[in-house]
C-alpha cells in the first residue's frame, strides 16, 4: 500500500514534469499527467485555457471553470457542460450539438456562428452573450436568461423557449417558426425582421413600442401575445 510520503513523491514529480514540458497543448500536458482530457476535469479550473479547434466530443466537463477560454472552432459535440462557468468565453463557429449546458453561466460569451442545435440549456445564463447567426434550432431553452443578448439572425426554430427572458435582447431577422415562447419576456427587445410564423406566444410579454407592423401586433395580441407600457 502506497504511503502518503510516497504519493506526494509522485505528485511533485508529475507537477515537475508538467512545469518543464515543451508544449502548451493541452493535450500534450494532460499525457504528461497522466490524465484524460475528456473524462478528468469536471470542476477543474481552465479559465483562459487555449482550446482552439480541438476535438472535445462528449467531454465531461461539469462545474468546470472556462472563464474566458479561447473555444473557437472546438468540437463539444454531446459534451457535459452542467454549471460550468463559461463567462466572457468566445466559442465563435464552436459546435455543441446536443450538449448539456444546464445551468451554465455564459454571460458574454461569444458564440457567433456556433451550433446549439438539440443543446440543453435549461435555466442557462447567456445575458450580453453574442449568439448572431447561431443554429439555435431544437433547443431547449426553458427559463434561461438572454437579456441583452444578440440573436440577429439567429435560427431557432422549434425550440423551446418557454419562460426565457429576452429584455433588451437583438432578434432582428431571427427566424422562430415553431418556436414556444409561451410565458417569455421580450419587452424592449429589437423585433426588426424576426419571423413569428408559427410561434407559440400565449402570455408573451411584447413592448408597445416594438417594432411591429400594426397587422403583426394584431395577430400576435389573437394569438395571445401581451403588449405592454
Amino acid at each position: 500500500m502506497m504511503t502518503k510520503e510516497q504519493s506526494l513523491q509522485i505528485l511533485r514529480e508529475l507537477i515537475d514534469n508538467v512545469e518543464k514540458a515543451d508544449t502548451d497543448d493541452f493535450f500534450d500536458l494532460a499525457q504528461i499527467a497522466g490524465l484524460n482530457p475528456l473524462k478528468d476535469f469536471s470542476e477543474a479550473n481552465l479559465s483562459g485555457i487555449d482550446l482552439r479547434s480541438k476535438n472535445m466530443s462528449h467531454a465531461d466537463l461539469i462545474g468546470a471553470n472556462l472563464v474566458g477560454a479561447n473555444l473557437i472552432n472546438i468540437n463539444l459535440t454531446e459534451a457535459n457542460l452542467i454549471s460550468a462557468n463559461l463567462t466572457n468565453a468566445t466559442l465563435i463557429s464552436a459546435i455543441l450539438t446536443g450538449a448539456k449546458l444546464i445551468s451554465a453561466n455564459l454571460t458574454a460569451a461569444v458564440l457567433m456562428s456556433a451550433a446549439l442545435d438539440n443543446a440543453n440549456l435549461i435555466e442557462v445564463t447567456l445575458v450580453s452573450a453574442n449568439l448572431s447567426q447561431a443554429d439555435i434550432r431544437r433547443t431547449n431553452l426553458l427559463g434561461a436568461r438572454l437579456e441583452g443578448a444578440n440573436l440577429s439572425g439567429a435560427n431557432l426554430n422549434h425550440s423551446d423557449l418557454r419562460r426565457v427572458s429576452l429584455m433588451d435582447a437583438d432578434l432582428s431577422g431571427a427566424s422562430l417558426y415553431g418556436t414556444d415562447l409561451s410565458s417569455a419576456d421580450l419587452r424592449n427587445a429589437i423585433l426588426t425582421d424576426a419571423d413569428f410564423a408559427g410561434t407559440r406566444v400565449e402570455r408573451t410579454r411584447f413592448s408597445q413600442i416594438s417594432e411591429l407592423s400594426r397587422e403583426m401586433r394584431r395577430d400576435l395580441k389573437q394569438r395571445g401575445a401581451i403588449f405592454e407600457g
